[in-house]
């Protein structure tokens, strides 16, 4: 089995190998700060094993793709804390975007002061192994229903019949998710919980409104510091803000739309 690497060279391996295990034969150094992998042009696990011939670039979270995978994680993260806290609340869906990531549940709304990170700086430390499996589309369902997560299950019943339906787990949490995501939650090192807000399910008013909390997480403190020191500034020239103390217009709650 041959694996060509970004770089063109080439590795030959005579039995099936994992993608963090091809890592730690490039570098040590490159499998502690890989995030996921690139198989043919498809991100995947780090711990997807790979059986024959392919192109393969290890990603980290220098790369967009293997950010997106550490922003992911710390949704699950995110979504664990709020399970903790919040019992009742029910998961809906939460990916990573351009800018972090956000979570939405079915819940209470949450306030300023909920966005304390504490139980998910206790839910990293603890460090548990995140772990994937599937399951055939009925069990699948019933899975989700015993949880009492109704989101999960309405996303599961819209699959393809033939869809790989793929959970993560980490410690006592579980959750519906097609992937990538890091080997542990220790791989989440600089992280910041941004903001609250509604949003309906789906994208459609016709559904329920759900508690959204957004984040963003990097590899790396200082990149984390210098992106909020970067929303700051952006706060600081809002025209919203400046007009208002300029005295240029105004906006009322009568018409939010009409300054």
């Amino acid at each position: 089995m041959i694996i060509t690497l970004k770089d063109g060279s080439k590795k030959e391996y005579a039995q099936p190998i994992s993608v963090l295990d091809i890592a730690k034969d490039i570098s040590e150094g490159l499998a502690r700060v890989a995030t996921a992998g690139e198989v043919n042009g498809e991100v995947v696990d780090l711990r997807t094993v790979i059986e024959k011939d392919c192109e393969l670039n290890i990603l980290t979270a220098n790369d967009e793709k293997g950010l997106a995978a550490l922003r992911h994680t710390t949704s699950h993260v995110l979504a664990e804390a709020v399970k903790r806290l919040r019992p009742e609340a029910k998961l809906a869906i939460g990916p990573s975007i351009d800018t972090g990531f956000y979570y939405d549940f079915e819940c209470e709304p949450f306030s300023r002061e909920d966005l304390d990170e504490k139980e998910m700086k206790k839910i990293i430390k603890e460090g548990a192994k995140i772990e994937r499996f599937e399951l055939p589309r009925e069990e699948a369902i019933a899975f989700m229903k015993e949880k009492g997560e109704p989101y999960k299950v309405e996303l599961i019943e819209d699959l393809p019949e033939d869809a790989v339906i793929s959970f993560y787990s980490q410690g006592e949490f579980t959750d519906l998710c097609a992937g990538p995501h890091l080997m542990s939650t220790k791989g989440i090192k600089a992280f910041k919980l941004l903001s609250s807000s509604g949003a309906y399910w789906r994208g459609s008013e016709k559904n329920k409104m759900l508690a959204r909390i957004y984040g963003t997480a990097f590899a790396k403190k200082d990149e984390l510091n210098a992106y909020l020191e970067q929303l700051e500034e952006a706060k600081k020239r809002d025209h919203r803000r400046l007009g208002k103390e300029l005295g240029l217009f105004m906006l009322t709650e009568e018409g939010p739309g009409f300054p």
